[in-house]
């Protein structure tokens, strides 16, 4: 498994996704080798499964180390492969990457490429140089590239794999396999982190958790707290230098523990995941760790997120979420019944486990 975006240990989505899907083939007695940016020193292997094996590449923390950390994973891959008997490369797709692909390609190994999200839009959102001709260009032969050498591979929604065919019509085979999340640990067993009695909240509270990144329209949770001074917004999450506005009902606690998250999720009485008005083709991971925790969902109505929900949150139009939470937090009835049908859904089609059987079946089918 091939993915050198993935820093371990890390508190970033693409890193909890990762290693949870890897962690979960392992325990299906499936041997798996992870390339990645690894420290040994910062990690508990104890808490994986024996059959996954951790394989550091260089880490350089410099501008464009992008660069720098492919080339090392695809040197080390092709290392790898002819040292062992691999059956599949499962190689964890983005931009200028395909480290993993490329070296199955020339070896003679079957590949699948995984596609999370849509890469160029990511891109576009996170520099101004993917605006520019030659970078543009250069970025869509590396997805075009990418879906070219692979044997098969999968997008996380049917959104995403039409999104993608653009680049490459070879995408249309790919299967589709949503995100799941971790009901070991997302679920009501967990115990409550008091934080209403610390931040001295009396009011109904509502919840987001992630990174403060363009991608999430954090913006508007400002706005919802703004226009909503009866509700207290509270945001675990941090990075990518967004600092939010000093306001009485908008608590910016920072970044949590991992295993703290459930117990901030218990106490909420909803879950917020604003998206700004661009559909990234994404399955997302806060909405499912919501359900889990049986929390009723608000979100953007994206086409993604409509076919990551399947009709068990309440999905309003960009920017308007603080209209839409005015008027449903006082109606309990309706939050219970948000609550009970998130719950059911989220712990039948979106756990971990849903997710491994499905790649597994891909891989089966690639060999």
């Amino acid at each position: 498994m091939v993915a050198p975006s993935v820093r371990v240990p890390d508190t970033l989505g693409q890193t909890l996704h990762q290693l949870a899907l890897a962690n979960g083939l392992a325990k299906k007695g499936i041997e798996v080798t992870l390339l990645c940016r690894y420290d040994k020193e910062k990690i508990d292997i104890s808490n994986f499964s024996p059959n996954l094996n951790f394989i550091p590449i260089v880490d350089p923390g410099i501008p464009f180390e992008r660069i720098i950390f492919t080339r090392h994973a695809y040197q080390k891959v092709k290392s790898e492969i002819s040292k062992c008997d691999f059956d599949i490369v499962h190689d964890r797709g983005y931009i200028f990457a395909g480290s993993g692909v490329q070296a199955a390609f020339e070896t003679g190994v079957k590949s699948i490429l995984q596609v999370d999200d849509n890469w160029m839009r990511s891109e576009l959102s996170a520099t101004k140089m993917a605006r520019l001709w030659p970078y543009n260009k250069s970025a869509i032969y590396s997805c075009r590239q990418q879906i070219e050498l692979a044997d098969g591979g999968f997008t996380v929604s049917s959104i995403l794999r039409d999104q993608i065919s653009e680049w490459n019509p070879k995408a249309k085979e790919f299967s589709v396999i949503q995100n799941g999340y971790e009901d070991d640990l997302f679920n009501l067993k967990s115990k409550s982190l008091g934080l209403k009695d610390k931040l001295g909240i009396r009011n109904k509270m509502a919840v987001f958790v992630g990174a403060l990144g363009p991608w999430h329209g954090t913006d508007e949770l400002v706005e919802i707290a703004q226009l909503n001074p009866s509700i207290d917004v509270v945001v675990a999450g941090g990075g990518y230098g967004h600092n939010l506005p000093k306001l009485d009902n908008l608590h910016h606690i920072g970044r949590l523990e991992r295993h703290e998250v459930p117990g901030l999720l218990l106490e909420a009485d909803v879950g917020l995941a604003p998206y700004p008005n661009m559909d990234y083709g994404f399955s997302p991971l806060k909405i499912y760790e919501y359900m889990g925790c049986k929390l009723p969902v608000i979100a953007t109505l994206l086409p993604s997120v409509k076919e990551a929900t399947q009709g068990h949150a309440l999905l309003v139009r960009p920017g308007q979420m603080a209209g839409a939470i005015s008027k449903i937090l006082p109606n309990n009835k309706l939050l219970e019944d948000m609550a009970n049908s998130a719950y059911i859904f989220a712990t039948k089609e979106r756990t971990w486990s849903q997710t491994i059987e499905k790649t597994i079946k891909l891989y089966e089918d690639t060999l």
